[in-house]
């Protein structure tokens, strides 16, 4: 029987991707740090430790012959940057060490979109696009770039690992949730009447899983894979929500340029409520800054990846939320 090793197993793809393990027939040992919400219920074996502990995670990791490195501190705002080079840089940099040293069979390491530079963003992303360098990039970008980095590194060392780089993951299974998790909830809950005329590139989160699963026996080492999805707006997906609780859900699109002024208004609200803000300087970057061309031609050619409609994925994200409580 397989085994796995999971890390961020409590988070969006974690939980996801454990769910698929296990559903493949697979043993999985989950690497966690406090939170098992995303984990309740499933037979799965939890480890707790230090994602930077080399020696630890050698420990850990003996016995399992297939790694899927999914922990990462995403944030765009308020972000402890020591703490975010900690877990994406230097844990993957451990990571990787404790698998050299255990000579697991594979290393399925979760990169992003984002560690690769944008522009021009008119031309097409694919995998020759170079990583981010600039040492003033959003931090976020610069980490992931970072730790893929250290990947290659390792895959020059013997390590048979591929990287995946998701665009914009949504989906069910969203504990926490993610940002765009909160989002979709919001736009549901008819708490976002006014939306920004720009989108990104959305992935569902079970297609990406799928795909790290398939990169296991087809994946090349020391490639990286875009996995993407298609592109939409917010107000194509608030549209989609609408049809789904037959409800208005956004009564205004406003230009893209007016989201930077109501950032204070944004944080303030945030503040009097306790939530994340809807959204923040960091993130409309992320949006401002972003290629429309994404095909991932190579990771539906060698490694199987397909992506469903995003009405699909939407669908199925509110009938989540709605069976487990998070909206009316």
């Amino acid at each position: 029987m397989k085994k796995a090793f999971v890390t961020g197993g409590a988070g969006h793809v974690g939980g996801n991707l454990v769910r698929q393990l296990l559903d493949n027939g697979w043993q999985v040992r989950v690497l966690i740090h406090h939170d098992t919400l995303a984990l309740d219920g499933l037979d799965v074996e939890h480890v707790q430790g230090d994602l930077a502990d080399t020696a630890t995670l050698t420990k850990q990791m003996s016995g399992c012959d297939f790694i899927f490195h999914t922990a990462a501190y995403v944030a765009v705002e308020n972000i402890d940057i020591p703490l975010m080079e900690k877990i994406n840089v230097d844990g993957t940099k451990a990571m990787c060490r404790a698998a050299l040293e255990n000579q697991v069979k594979r290393f399925i390491h979760f990169s992003s979109i984002h560690a690769f530079q944008q522009r021009p963003t008119s031309d097409m992303l694919t995998e020759d696009r170079p990583l981010v360098q600039d040492l003033k990039a959003a931090p976020y970008d610069r980490t992931k770039a970072a730790a893929q980095r250290h990947v290659l590194d390792a895959c020059n060392q013997g390590l048979n690992a591929s990287i995946l780089h998701p665009t914009g993951i949504i989906g069910p299974y969203d504990f926490k949730p993610s940002r765009m998790g909160q989002v979709i909830s919001d736009i549901a809950e008819q708490k976002m009447f006014i939306t920004i005329n720009s989108g990104f590139n959305w992935v569902d989160v079970r297609d990406v899983c799928t795909t790290a699963i398939n990169c296991i026996e087809k994946g090349k080492s020391g490639q990286h894979y875009i996995v993407p999805g298609e592109w939409s707006s917010f107000k194509h997906i608030a549209e989609i929500i609408a049809g789904l609780i037959g409800k208005r859900t956004i009564y205004m699109t406003l230009p893209f340029w007016t989201a930077y002024t109501a950032i204070p208004f944004a944080y303030l609200s945030a503040k009097l409520t306790g939530r994340r803000p809807s959204f923040s300087r960091g993130s409309l970057h992320a949006l401002s800054v972003q290629c429309r061309d994404i095909p991932g031609t190579l990771a539906r050619q060698e490694i199987g990846h397909q992506s469903r409609p995003l009405e699909s994925t939407v669908t199925d994200t509110i009938e989540w939320l709605m069976k487990n409580g998070k909206i009316a």
